[in-house]
């Protein structure tokens, strides 16, 4: 299953705004900073240096290093975090998993390797959400609950197989998302590390227990 990286998707975002090619360049060089360094420990100077255009045009295009951060998380909130989710579920509905257990792997692990790998840029996202109740907003009820709802429609499939709980498909879907955030949110905000293997592992046999048609 091939899913973009989120430099990637960010890439791809920054191409459909109109934004100049010097605004283009300071915020992919922030990006790339704030991910690397933090975002108290990243210079406008330094962005400057990234970017190759001067400290003078960074002010100019964002005025602080919070209006720099504001303009990474517009294309966040807007294409990048869907785009994502949208990647995973055409991906995994087009795959072919006869088998419940088999589809919950692929969910668990899978979600698990793309947090990892994206886990410095994600946090800066996450980090936002923790004290933007507007963006924490957006990201439950308009992108999350979308997930839900095309997750849900995925897993139809397993209850009319007999091999998924009667619930309803979008409760089933918020459950394992659930789960999959129990082991996401402290490694990526806490830095807690994080064994895929191993928790995809205990994750899928916690879910199986739970989800299984002889479990209702």
């Amino acid at each position: 299953m091939i899913i973009n990286s989120v430099n990637t998707l960010f890439d791809q975002a920054l191409t459909k705004t109109s934004l100049s090619e010097k605004q283009k360049k300071v915020l992919k060089a922030s990006l790339l900073l704030f991910s690397k360094n933090g975002f108290d420990r990243t210079s406008t100077k330094e962005i400057a240096e990234k970017a190759q255009v001067s400290e003078g045009t960074v002010y100019k295009q964002f005025k602080t290093k919070e209006g720099i951060l504001a303009a990474i998380l517009k294309p966040f909130v807007k294409s990048v975090i869907p785009s994502a989710a949208a990647e995973f579920i055409t991906a995994l509905s087009q795959a072919n998993y006869p088998l419940l257990e088999e589809f919950l792997t692929q969910v668990v692990q899978n979600r698990m390797e793309f947090a990892i790998e994206n886990k410095l840029q994600l946090k800066i996202f996450a980090q936002e959400v923790l004290h933007d109740k507007n963006l924490a907003y957006t990201l439950k009820h308009e992108i999350g609950g979308e997930l839900v709802v095309k997750m849900g429609l995925a897993l139809k499939y397993y209850q009319k197989q007999g091999q998924l709980v009667a619930w309803a498909p979008q409760r089933i879907a918020q459950y394992i998302i659930s789960t999959v955030m129990g082991y996401l949110v402290p490694c990526i905000l806490l830095d807690q590390p994080l064994d895929v293997p191993e928790a995809s592992k205990e994750a899928v046999e916690f879910l199986i227990k739970g989800l299984k048609k002889n479990s209702e």
